[in-house]
């Protein structure tokens, strides 16, 4: 059994009201707006931390990352309706299953106005 726990931290832009979340991690160099998940494992999402005005943070999946356009489908949706903070940690993970490796999922965000808001994200990575 292989299983990572990784730590993922991203902010909105400030300036528009929807998009993807620019990830960092330490596992990671500069950001990226997707994870790949290798074949044969799984991604689970276990915690979200959302804090700063109110957003609507959307976790989304892909079956191909490699397409031109890649199709996302939206899994999970968490709503912080007014400035503050929404913590997530003790429920059922999102689990996402990759059987070619083409897999990936990707965070984004849509706000009624566009304004600061920030997540801490936890996803394991497991064969399990």
């Amino acid at each position: 059994m292989t299983s990572e726990l990784l730590t993922f931290k991203a902010s909105t832009d400030g300036t528009s009201t929807a998009g993807d979340f620019p990830l960092t991690s330490d596992v990671i160099r500069g950001t990226t707006t997707s994870l790949r998940i290798p074949a044969g494992f799984k991604a689970k999402v276990w915690c979200k931390r959302i804090s700063g005005e109110p957003v609507e943070v959307i976790i989304n999946y892909t079956r191909d990352i490699t397409a031109a356009t890649p199709t996302w489908i939206e899994l999970d949706r968490q709503v912080l309706a007014s400035r503050g903070e929404l913590s997530l940690e003790k429920q059922r993970p999102t689990i996402l299953r990759a059987t070619t490796g083409k897999e990936a999922i990707k965070i984004s965000w849509s706000q009624p106005t566009a304004a600061i808001s920030h997540i801490g994200v936890e996803i394991e990575i497991t064969d399990e």
